[in-house]
């Protein structure tokens, strides 16, 4: 009866470990998309306020650095080196100041955060 008991307080553990790894990184990425989401849609806007531009990308790549070893361990592969992708490029284009480049960094990365996040939650598309 002990190692009953004991199995399932381990699993009891490993669940609660899993949840809250979970929650954790969608968090993290909630507060990514929300900054993303805070740029410029169009080239108007992102000319305009470049310099603003300029700062959120900062702290949205810095973010990104911060929060990278944690997604390793916890996201797949495939979906991390497209987020990372869009990010960088995201972070050059501002850079080189090409507003054209930006606005399409912005939804690639838009679209690749969305879909980590996705795929951190609990559903039968993230199992399989």
């Amino acid at each position: 009866m002990k190692s009953v008991t004991a199995a399932a307080m381990l699993l009891v553990l490993c669940i609660a470990f899993c949840a809250g790894c979970s929650s954790a990184t969608r968090e993290k990425l909630d507060v990514l998309i929300t900054l993303t989401e805070e740029l410029p849609q169009s080239l108007a806007e992102h000319r305009a306020n470049a310099e603003i531009c300029r700062k959120q990308i900062e702290r949205i790549t810095g973010m990104w650095a911060d929060a990278m070893p944690q997604f390793s361990y916890l996201c797949g592969y495939t979906a991390l080196n497209r987020a990372d992708e869009a990010v960088w490029n995201l972070y050059a284009s501002v850079g080189a100041e090409d507003a054209a480049a930006a606005v399409t960094a912005r939804c690639q990365l838009l679209d690749a955060l969305r879909r980590m996040r996705e795929l951190e939650g609990i559903s039968l598309q993230s199992v399989f």
